[in-house]
């Protein structure tokens, strides 16, 4: 075997037991949707997440400090070629999209691009998606909340490409049924889950995919 060939192989085994990679994206009525969510969410050790919120850039420090006072865990805004840490959560910067690179054989790291709007905004869930399923393949899970557009759905869809989960807030409770109506329509959602139950959907979604069904609205059973 080559020595390039060699690596690749090690680099599929390194690859194959690490821990989930989670991206949260949201826009119209996000804040206080995260507020509800994050209050609860309480994620299996290991697990990277990464959060991308619509707003203007004169509140996203102000936002990262709200969220950090409630958030069970602790609440960051990410920084350029950071190495991420599991355990925290990482908010995209006012004008910047934020993206996650897989190092390996172990480590993942953020970074801050200021590249072109992607459906009309920056930071962009399709950005964030489309690294994270590069990054963690299919042990990444998409979460789309509350908003107006479409932003996340071809990240969703890169996401289901590499056979990771994508979890949708439900229409009952969502302030804009846009982003997340975006991804139902074009069958991109394991679940749509009100605001309410999302915290248990995604620490199972991140702890035993085995037990969500594709396209079941509940968990299945063990």
């Amino acid at each position: 075997m080559s020595g390039e060939a060699s690596l690749e192989s090690g680099e599929r085994r390194g690859r194959a037991g690490l821990p989930r990679g989670l991206g949260i994206g949201a826009s119209t009525g996000g804040p206080r949707a995260l507020l509800a969510l994050l209050a609860k969410l309480d994620l299996p050790s290991g697990t990277y997440s990464f959060l991308v919120q619509h707003i203007h850039p004169r509140f996203t420090n102000l936002l990262t400090r709200r969220l950090g006072e409630v958030a069970t865990l602790p609440v960051v805004e990410a920084e350029a070629e950071a190495l991420a840490r599991p355990g925290q959560i990482y908010v995209a910067p006012s004008g910047r999209h934020l993206l996650v690179e897989y190092n390996w054989p172990s480590t993942y790291r953020t970074r801050l691009s200021e590249g072109p709007l992607r459906n009309g905004v920056r930071p962009s869930v399709d950005e964030l998606f489309i690294s994270l399923a590069k990054a963690f393949g299919k042990r990444a899970v998409g979460v789309v909340l509350t908003g107006m557009g479409r932003d996340g759905l071809e990240g969703a869809r890169a996401i289901k490409e590499a056979g990771g989960l994508v979890l949708a807030e439900a229409e009952s409770t969502c302030t804009v049924y846009g982003m997340p109506r975006a991804l139902a329509e074009a069958g991109l959602t394991d679940r749509m889950v009100p605001i309410g139950e999302m915290a248990a959907a995604m620490r199972e979604a991140c702890g035993e995919p085995a037990l969500v069904a594709p396209g079941c609205s509940t968990p299945m059973a063990r």
